[in-house]
């Protein structure tokens, strides 16, 4: 799983694919976070139908992909042709009562071990049972919200320096609020990896330049 991009207590995105109550399939963009690279941890609305559909069957498929238009058309099905996700995308899950996607790079077939419910979520503990690749032209990383916050942070720090040196410090603050948005992402979906380090120094940074304009 770390050779895919998971991170140890960090949130990535994946698509979870599972069946409803009449054996159809289903898809859902969702954050997974793993403790011990062995298991993945999903936390569904109680009132998504991914949440329904996992408790029922007890199985699902994080689904790997970098594409946003597959994202996009799990997150809003009306946006297909038809209203609704094809079919073609689909196929039965080697081992999990589940369907995989078709269209994406990794299926990882999970069976749901624990469940534990608050007032509005539930935490799934789930069990990877088995690892599919389906594009092994290049090793595919499940999509981390971290990287990209860094480069945006680092982008706009670039810029936060330079109008705080011209003396423009209105244009700075707007930035400095958009890097610490940034900076408060990756604490929350990365603590206590190379992205949190980044940011961290990124951040001192700014308050130096603060300090010193």
């Amino acid at each position: 799983m770390s050779e895919l991009g998971f991170i140890r207590n960090g949130i990535v995105e994946v698509i979870v694919s599972t069946f409803d109550e009449a054996h159809r399939p289903h898809a859902a963009p969702m954050g997974a976070s793993t403790e011990d690279m062995r298991s993945i941890i999903l936390k569904p609305f109680k009132s998504s139908q991914t949440y329904g559909n996992l408790l029922k069957w007890r199985s699902g498929v994080a689904n790997i992909t970098s594409d946003p238009s597959l994202f996009y058309r799990t997150v809003f099905k009306d946006a297909n042709p038809g209203g609704e996700l094809s079919k073609e995308w689909f196929a039965k899950a080697s081992i999990v009562d589940a369907p995989r996607m078709t269209n994406t790079d990794v299926c990882i077939e999970l069976l749901v071990t624990d469940v534990e419910e608050s007032e509005d979520r539930a935490q799934m503990l789930c069990r990877v049972e088995s690892t599919l690749m389906l594009n092994r032209s290049y090793l595919p990383h499940v999509y981390n919200r971290a990287a990209p916050a860094v480069i945006e942070g680092l982008i706009h720090a670039t810029r936060i320096e330079s109008h705080l040196n011209a003396g423009r410090p209105d244009k700075a603050e707007e930035l400095i609020t958009l890097v610490e948005h940034y900076h408060r992402l990756v604490e929350r979906i990365a603590p206590d990896s190379t992205y949190s380090e980044m940011m961290d120094d990124i951040w001192r940074r700014i308050n130096l330049w603060r300090h010193i304009g």
